[in-house]
């Protein structure tokens, strides 16, 4: 789809929405879309263009509503709501997942990936594709993961190993496979919302945060953690999962194309990590603050001991793993 079309597209979804009436009135189905993320973020406007997408392809038969900033809830909310029917679809991360299925903390492996180029092509390969049949379990139909760019360490002060770390406090997305990692390295993770981690580091509630370039740039977080680690420890992946019943409704024609609006539209979502990646990292490199690359010698031993408890709970990591050196060669 040209830029064109969308643009004419979404504008008529935008009009739908503003007049239910005439909304019902014109399409026959809807699909609710909940998220955690506001609407400038890469995630919601991917799902603004999976819903412009649906509109174009069943021409106007179904009536796209997005969410977004968790309006519905959290997202453990919105997983119960897919699970009893009452949200359509969801775009959610993989971390919250990984706290119901033990599997799901393969995407988190250390160093799986070195850059947001092969974690695209790691998310939609043979491996974790195969690993969407898990949602199944939980009532829901996996259609494809998506990425919220590398990890990356911001700090207050510098560090120049994990020993460095060691009894600080790190804001982190609450997930055990996440929990775990900094633990290992003895700095407490310390759950904060993101729209209070500015004030959290202001006043030194937490010393530092596990996080992408993109929030580091968005939320001027240099402003009071001037040091950034370039690691890219992890990626960060997102999931979009359809309801049980929502799905089961569809007819196959229908099943196909929300499948191929998914597909096309996180493709999207990739291609602008690959290209704004390196943007954020200049435009944080501009502010001024102190930028150092590290390699994963930068954790010591924290990898291995990571490993040695989630590959027992997590038997994708070793497939992942092979398919990951296959990608970097």
């Amino acid at each position: 789809m040209d830029r064109r079309t969308f643009l004419k597209t979404t504008s008529l979804t935008a009009a739908m929405l503003a007049a239910p009436g005439i909304a019902s009135a014109a399409a026959e189905k809807t699909l609710r879309i909940g998220t955690i993320t506001p609407g400038s973020h890469f995630w919601t406007q991917t799902m603004d263009r999976v819903g412009a997408s649906m509109a174009e392809k069943s021409g106007g038969k179904f009536d796209t509503q997005v969410f977004p900033s968790g309006q519905l809830g959290n997202e453990a909310t919105m997983i119960q709501q897919l699970q009893s029917g009452g949200l359509d679809m969801g775009f959610l991360t993989v971390a919250e997942f990984s706290n119901r299925l033990d599997d799901m903390a393969a995407l988190f492996t250390p160093y799986l990936v070195q850059n947001v180029s092969q974690a695209s092509k790691l998310l939609t390969g043979p491996t974790a594709t195969g690993m969407l049949e898990q949602y199944s379990t939980l009532g829901m139909k996996g259609l494809g993961f998506g990425l919220g760019g590398m990890r990356h360490l911001i700090s207050r002060e510098p560090g120049l190993s994990s020993a460095d770390l060691a009894g600080r406090k790190y804001r982190i997305t609450p997930f055990a496979p996440l929990r775990d990692f900094y633990e290992l390295m003895d700095v407490a993770p310390t759950p904060v919302p993101l729209p209070g981690l500015f004030d959290a580091l202001a006043n030194g509630q937490v010393d530092g945060a596990d996080i992408d370039l993109e929030l580091a740039w968005k939320l001027k977080l240099y402003d009071q953690a001037p040091n950034l680690t370039i690691t890219s420890q992890m990626m960060f992946p997102v999931v979009a999962v359809v309801s049980g019943r929502y799905w089961a409704a569809l007819s196959d024609d229908e099943k196909q194309m929300l499948s191929q609006s998914v597909s096309e539209q996180i493709d999207w979502l990739f291609a602008q990590y690959v290209e704004f990646e390196p943007k954020w990292l200049n435009d944080l490199k501009g502010t001024g603050i102190n930028v150092v690359d590290a390699e994963p010698g930068f954790f010591g031993d924290t990898i291995s001991e990571w490993k040695s408890i989630w590959e027992p709970k997590a038997p994708s990591i070793a497939a992942l793993q092979k398919e990951a050196k296959m990608l970097a060669g």
